[in-house]
């Protein structure tokens, strides 16, 4: 099969779609957990303290929540596993789709990573209650990136735009952008695990905030670096996709500063930092859930360009052929 050109099946991308989409939840409901210091609201798991999954009480918790923080941390705690099993069953219909449909090798592949990803990230939540290692809860915050932007490229090779060859074939060289764009998701993947150090201090080691700061400032540098290769490609396909790259990574350092602020606060500017205040909340889960997003983009502009590259090498080496003939 020709997986330059080949069509896949609608269905199996509306389920990726929905999959990538639906993975915000647990993310979010995690953030919150995390923000709340609520990650170990119960000792065991699976089960919430004596009940199953789906026999607890979750909603009995909401009526006395804003003055009982135990119900509170509990709510968020239990709210991030049942999002955690909706992802599950998404994950599993993808995957059921990408075996079942008529597709390509590389989408059946990456519907069975994105299963499998998603298993592991749930393994991972487990044994960080079980264990009760701080190690773990930063490891699971990190692999949620990493799961989020396998489903996003999941989505993106399962698009219509994957196999349309056109406009890749008349793109300037991709070369210098290839590099440029898998240089920014190492690093913004190292900026983000050194923002899981500092929301999951461990014993005995310093949180790095000036190195995080610093890195996020130059983030612009780089990104803007990334941007000029991108642009000089005269892609829509991969114009959009570094538009989308460029807003969020902004508008993510415009975060990073306001949680900054909320978290240590500024004197100099009357700021007082409150331990988990209504600004610290949702500046600090809102950093988190865009650092998700800004790294979910970058993966996507860095398949797409690698896929640029691809088609335009696939079709000068057949019309190669052709002329040989």
């Amino acid at each position: 099969m020709n997986e330059t050109s080949h069509i896949p099946n609608p269905w199996i991308y509306r389920a990726a779609v929905l999959t990538t989409a639906l993975a915000i939840l647990p993310i979010l409901l995690g953030a919150m957990t995390t923000t709340a210091n609520a990650g170990m609201a119960f000792p065991n798991w699976p089960n919430s303290d004596e009940y199953t999954m789906f026999s607890y009480p979750w909603l009995g918790l909401i009526q006395d929540m804003g003055t009982n923080k135990e119900n509170y941390d509990k709510f968020l705690e239990h709210g991030h596993r049942l999002a955690g099993v909706v992802i599950g069953i998404a994950a599993i219909v993808l995957a059921g789709l990408c075996w079942t449909k008529r597709t390509t090798s590389t989408l059946t592949l990456l519907g069975t990573g994105v299963l499998l990803a998603v298993i592991g990230q749930g393994m991972i939540g487990g044994f960080r209650v079980l264990e009760r290692m701080p190690e773990l809860a930063m490891l699971h915050g990190l692999f949620a990136s990493i799961v989020f932007a396998l489903m996003a490229t999941t989505a993106t090779v399962a698009s219509p735009r994957w196999s349309s060859q056109e406009a890749m074939t008349s793109a300037n060289s991709v070369k210098g952008a290839k590099i440029a764009s898998t240089f920014l998701l190492i690093y913004l993947l190292v900026q983000y695990a050194l923002g899981g150090i500092i929301r999951h201090p461990m014993t005995g080691m310093r949180a790095p905030i000036h190195e995080h700061l610093g890195l996020g400032i130059l983030s612009i540098v780089v990104v803007g670096i990334v941007a000029f290769f991108e642009f000089r490609s005269n892609s829509s396909w991969l114009k959009r996709g570094m538009g989308m790259v460029l807003g969020l990574i902004v508008l993510q350092v415009l975060i990073g500063l306001i949680t900054y602020a909320m978290k240590f606060g500024v004197p100099s500017m009357g700021i007082v930092a409150v331990a988990e205040s209504a600004g610290q909340v949702i500046s600090r889960t809102a950093h988190m859930i865009t650092g998700v997003l800004v790294i979910g983009a970058t993966a996507v502009l860095t398949i797409r360009t690698y896929r640029v590259d691809y088609v335009k090498n696939y079709s000068e080496l057949a019309v190669l052929s052709q002329s040989i003939d």
